[in-house]
């Protein structure tokens, strides 16, 4: 299954409560989204707006980290994507960033780690691991969520739907998966299991006898076109 139309996002959203990082392909909280959504004024704990977005840059790589620790590592990327166009990933991650500034208020939870001086590698004067790093709270948030999981409940892969025969070799044409002669060849046949097969798509017909295209190289096209340091760029 695909990530849900209603879902989508076509790219990552910035607004008043959170901004997308391209260089490290994440979601960032912003100040007044905090003060906004958990009631906390960073800009007076931290002394003001610089520091406390500083912090909440930590704070969004913290809380990242521990939702791509519960991913088996090939999901990695894919659940990146995911958080980046998903609607309900984005609103799951602003309750989580808030509840995670509640935790932390300044020297609980993962700034213990920055502040004691600890050497957390060799596990000395605290013990401190990434399951430490949010609350109680937010952890039950991630269990309860595909955030939680081993594996993405989603195929990303771009999946498009033809009424008939003549519409999709229409599409595949167009978008130079086949040439207009193998196109011909597939019509004069009027059997779809005479396209040529392709690492780049699959193509099944459906039981109401539609046809189902899945662009199988949907990732691999997003990280190419990737535009770092650059928020109107592609993702």
């Amino acid at each position: 299954m695909a990530i849900p139309t209603y879902d989508y996002l076509e790219k990552p959203t910035n607004d008043d409560f959170m901004e997308y990082d391209y260089d490290e392909n994440r979601y960032v909280p912003l100040v007044k989204g905090i003060k906004a959504n958990a009631y906390v004024a960073l800009e007076t704990e931290w002394g003001d707006v610089d520091n406390a977005q500083c912090y909440l840059d930590l704070l969004s790589r913290v809380v990242n980290e521990v939702i791509l620790a519960n991913k088996n590592q090939k999901y990695r990327l894919e659940t990146q994507y995911y958080l980046a166009h998903s609607k309900e990933a984005r609103e799951t991650l602003l309750k989580i960033y808030c509840d995670t500034v509640w935790y932390n208020r300044r020297d609980g939870g993962f700034m213990m780690a920055y502040n004691s001086g600890a050497n957390l590698n060799r596990g000395k004067l605290i013990e401190f691991g990434i399951d430490k790093a949010l609350s109680p709270i937010a952890e039950q948030m991630i269990k309860n969520t595909i955030f939680g999981t081993k594996h993405l409940k989603y195929d990303i892969n771009t999946k498009t739907e033809f009424s008939d025969l003549t519409t999709l070799l229409a599409y595949l044409v167009t978008n130079t998966y086949i040439t207009q002669v193998e196109s011909d060849v597939v019509t004069e046949s009027e059997n779809y299991g005479d396209i040529p097969s392709s690492s780049e798509y699959y193509i099944t017909q459906l039981l109401n006898g539609t046809y189902l295209f899945t662009e199988l190289d949907t990732l691999s096209k997003a990280v190419a076109n990737m535009k770092k340091y650059n928020t109107l760029g592609d993702w």
